[in-house]
């Protein structure tokens, strides 16, 4: 192994920044393979550390570094533990001096591993964190306490999402026990010496800093419950808080109106804390009144200007939560107060900024997916909307009053002049936010205003804005709002209007405005998947009809862009795309030859420069949906798909384009699949097969899941042909790699499984006894509960075959006579119920059931004597399973199906590392697909020993059920 020093690493990090792919392949490559060695992750943190080093070197080394601790510092039992013992506490040892001392750029990246680090250490093997954090606490340098106080967020930060244990708790205390004197002692001194540097512009922005990093620390320690220190200490702390909120300072307010400034983020963070105690500690709150009245006050007053965003909303939202709130009802009870919040403050902040119409014109992506998917910070108006919402929970009808009369005002002006097209553009969203009382992003509004008539409004002001593609030229934000009105009320609107809307969103795919044609690719998309007890909305009828205009204007305008990371950069349009070819079906085969070669083109352009993870994911599961419909209406129509693909394919794979190269070997595993039944493997895939088997590939983490998935289709296809052509052994060359890794042993069996079913018993018969040995090494010396899990499940699958039974017997007697009975005895009985899945708890359920049935078992004094106890498994796994199975069997001729309406790009798996096409369905191999279930299974199994059943020793209860099932 190559030695690593600083040296060497600043090297290859910096050619990982190269312009030139292969010295940048390089520099990766040797990066991975230096890594796992001891004493890799010194050097890297001392180049982090190294003032001298470049400062692109030093961000390129923090950001390897929190990666590094990402992939391998959680270890379990079914993981690999890739860093050393002394690594790790190498780490542990610098990782706080270098926080503190790092740039806030470096600080970032480092805090994310700190928070990973403590995540899976602290406290048990990180006890000594707290009390140092606590003994570099300094009464003088700030910027080292600033330090501090961020490594502490960065630790205590994640309970805020966390779920309350008993653990977490723990470490709670822990943390309150060893932290909050020094940290009050700092909080004070922070406060005091603020007071003193008030003209100190260079001071107060590092004190500023601090205090806003205390707010953080304090939301942190309380966000899972109030603390009896905090409750003690409530009124000094809310004292505080109160002074900086109203806090004015010319020296302490920042320049740039468009960046926060340290005094905002304070204001900011406050409002954070006094939101979670009206929320969580109302009745220990007693400053709440005086609170309400003075963020009601700041939010009447404060700037448009953007550096505010962040602090109006948080207010907004205090103000919501304290709304909702029936006993803090009289607070706006009054009959003015309601007027006043959304003249004064609502409305102004349902206005459209002007930063965000430039965004619209500048980066029409960045404006659709900031407000489709919503954003860290909020926005004004997300937050306007939801304090409507929280009015509307209390003051329903006066609320719906107030807003009315202001919507009606703006589209009054608006129909005076239409050049005035901000009036809408407030009145639509102002209507949306009156009448959405609560929404899912899955289905848009849940429930509504009942005062609100959403059809009435819809036809009114919102059709006339779809129309006609080219009107609004003025002003295609309208157009925006009018799309997005559909998309938020398509649960509500009738089924009659969404097909009547349904060629007006189609014709605005072709809109020249992206922002445009991206929010009815989003509207349409969401229509595909909306059902109303458990059916979709709009059939197959309704949509074939637009399916080819829909096609045909998403490919136009993708076609549009001038470069790889344009094309990729609008993920709606492709998601719609998969969208459509899923709710055709197989009535998609008219247009599939134009969609192929319009897929295939955009696959060839974007594999030069893979940019968009998520536009990558949709285009493949695009073209896995196109060939298993087309295909499955026509199979004729699998040497068009290959034809087409395999030359972009082929490039993919030699210029290795690592992003993709899963997707491509799960789509070929698909298009080979089609050939099922002719006996023989294609000439071009055997072609493949042999580069496919090369180490190099199987190295990549990522591609292990989809190679295996191709394997799969080469043994089902052609499993004799590949024995007969010896084949086999490099095949079962990768089962030994993968079984020897804990991350890896499922992938193996899986692999193991197709062998074992698709070639001819009499070649599995030869190579049984060396895959065996593997896998009692492996039990022997690296037992985890996912190998024994995932063995008896395949020793179920042998055992299910017509020779099944007398085979794996010889098998295991030739490795060592009687191995097997030890091994049911002692590992595989205890293991029986462990197994999980349908499929798999039936193989196993059946193939012990033959066993137990059988004369070779029954005949052997040895095995017979484990009858009883194999029975009383098998059985118990039936009796705990039934409900869970008998739903499982309802349910099951329509799982393919609801899951390709509804599916997802997280419900489908996505990752960064390898992404399953749920277009291409389940691969799951049954050993035993004549039995519907496995009790109908045991039932088959055990008829030929029903005399044995009877007189076992099996309890009362079992012995009726097994009675029972065999006369079913």
């Amino acid at each position: 192994m190559a030695q690593v020093t600083q040296q060497s690493l600043a090297q290859s990090l910096q050619q990982t920044l190269s312009a030139n792919a292969q010295e940048r392949k390089q520099a990766e490559q040797f990066l991975k393979s230096v890594e796992h060695g001891e004493h890799f992750v010194v050097p890297l943190l001392q180049l982090v550390n190294s003032t001298e080093a470049d400062e692109h070197i030093r961000f390129a080394a923090s950001l390897y570094f929190k990666n590094f601790v990402r992939r391998g510092w959680a270890t379990s039992d079914e993981t690999e533990d890739t860093i050393s013992a002394a690594d790790r506490q190498a780490v542990k040892s610098e990782l706080v001096g270098l926080m503190i001392s790092a740039p806030k750029k470096l600080q970032l990246q480092l805090g994310e591993a700190v928070s990973i680090i403590a995540e899976c250490d602290f406290p048990e093997r990180w006890p000594e964190l707290i009390t140092t954090l606590v003994g570099k606490l300094s009464a003088t340098d700030f910027h080292v306490n600033n330090g501090i106080l961020q490594t502490a967020h960065t630790v205590f930060k994640g309970w805020r999402s966390a779920f309350r244990s008993d653990e977490l708790y723990a470490k709670i205390n822990y943390v309150l026990n060893e932290f909050t004197e020094a940290y009050m002692q700092v909080f004070a001194t922070t406060d005091r010496l603020i007071g003193e540097h008030a003209n100190n512009r260079a001071a107060l922005q590092v004190l500023l800093h601090s205090l806003n990093l205390l707010c953080q620390i304090y939301y942190d320690l309380n966000c899972q419950d109030l603390p009896p220190f905090f409750e003690d200490h409530m009124a000094e702390f809310m004292q505080t808080f109160h002074k900086y909120l109203v806090y004015t300072n010319v020296q302490a307010e920042g320049d740039d109106d468009d960046v926060a400034g340290d005094l905002e983020e304070v204001k900011a963070s406050i409002c954070e804390i006094i939101e979670l105690y009206a929320n969580r500690y109302e009745e220990d709150f007693a400053q709440l009144p005086q609170f309400v009245e003075t963020v009601w006050s700041m939010l009447t007053t404060v700037g448009a200007a953007h550096k505010y965003d962040t602090l109006v909303s948080r207010g907004m939202a205090f103000l919501r939560t304290v709304v909702r709130n029936p006993r803090q009802r009289q607070l706006f009870a009054n009959g003015d107060s309601l007027q006043l919040i959304c003249e004064r403050i609502v409305i102004p902040n349902a206005v459209l900024p002007t930063a965000d119409e430039e965004l619209f014109e500048d980066d029409p992506m960045q404006f659709v997916r900031r407000d489709v998917e919503g954003s860290d910070a909020g926005s004004r108006r997300e937050a306007a909307a939801d304090l409507v919402r929280g009015l509307l929970d209390q003051f329903g009808a006066e609320t719906t009053q107030a807003m009315s009369r202001f919507i009606m005002q703006s589209l009054a002006q608006y129909a005076a002049n239409s050049a005035d097209w901000r009036q809408k553009d407030v009145a639509m969203f102002m209507a949306t936010s009156v009448a959405v009382v609560a929404s899912v992003g899955a289905l848009g509004a849940t429930r509504v205003n009942s005062l609100v008539d959403v059809a009435d409004f819809y036809n009114t002001h919102v059709v006339p804005h779809l129309r006609a593609v080219d009107s609004d030229r003025d002003a295609p934000i309208l157009k925006a709002d009018a799309l997005k009105y559909v998309t938020t009320f398509r649960s509500q609107l009738p089924h009659d209007v969404l097909v009547q809307a349904l060629p007006m969103l189609t014709a605005h795919l072709a809109h020249p405005d992206t922002a445009v044609a991206t929010y009815a690719a989003v509207a349409i998309e969401r229509l595909l998947v909306l059902k109303q007890q458990g059916v979709l909305r709009l059939g197959a009828s309704d949509v074939q009809p637009h399916a080819e205009a829909m096609l045909s204007h998403i490919f136009t305008a993708l076609a549009r862009a001038d470069s790889p990371q344009k094309l990729a950069e609008n993920d709606y349009l492709m998601k719609t795309v998969m969208r459509v070819i899923l709710a055709s079906r197989t009535s998609i085969l008219p247009l599939a030859p134009a969609a192929l070669e319009a897929l295939a083109r955009i696959l060839a352009e974007v594999s030069k420069n893979p940019s968009n993870p998520r536009f990558s994911h949709f285009l493949f599961e695009a073209l896995g949906a196109l060939a298993r419909f087309a295909c499955a209406s026509d199979a004729s129509a699998i040497a068009q798909f290959e034809a087409t693909l395999f030359p972009i394919f082929q490039n993919i794979l030699q210029q290795d384009v690592a992003e993709f190269m899963p997707y491509v070997f799960q789509i070929l595993a698909q298009l080979l699949s089609v050939h099922q039944g002719s006996g023989r493997l294609p000439d071009a895939y055997v072609a493949l097969l042999q580069p496919l088997l090369q180490p190099a590939l199987w190295a990549a983490q990522p591609n292990i899941p989809a190679l295996v998935r191709l394997l799969q289709s080469y043994l089902q296809i052609g499993g004799a042909q590949l024995a007969a052509e010896g084949s086999l052994q490099p095949i079962l060359g990768v089962f030994q790699r993968l079984v020897a890794s804990r991350a890896n042993d499922h992938h193996a069996f899986a692999l193991l499984l197709a062998v074992t079913l698709y070639v001819p018993e009499s070649a599995l018969a030869n190579v049984l006894r060396p895959v065996l040995v593997l896998c009692l090494s492996r039990l022997q010396t690296s037992r985890t509960p996912k190998f024994v899990r995932n063995f008896v499940h395949y020793v179920g699958a042998i055992l299910c075959l017509s020779s099944g039974v007398s085979m794996l017997l010889d098998t295991m007697d030739s490795i060592q006579p009687d191995l097997f009975v030890s091994l049911l005895q002692n590992i595989l009985l205890d293991a029986l119920p462990t197994v999980v899945g349908r499929v798999e708890r039936k193989t196993t359920v059946v193939g012990f059931g033959l066993l137990v049935a059988s004369p070779r078992f029954q005949n052997s004094p040895s095995y017979a004597a484990l009858t009883t106890p194999v029975l009383l498994q098998v059985t118990s796994i039936l009796m705990d399973a039934a409900v869970k199975d008998s739903k499982a069997q309802a349910d099951q001729a329509q799982a393919d199906d609801e899951d390709l309406d509804s599916l997802e790009i997280d419900d489908s798996g996505y990752q960064a590392s390898f992404a399953r096409l749920a277009t291409l369905g389940d691969a799951k191999i049954d050993p035993c697909p004549q039995f519907t279930d496995a009790a109908a299974g045991l039932a088959q199994a055990l008829k030929p020993a029903q005399s044995v059943v009877a007189s076992s020793q099996l309890p009362t209860e079992a012995r009726q059920f097994l009675s029972t099932l065999l006369q079913s």
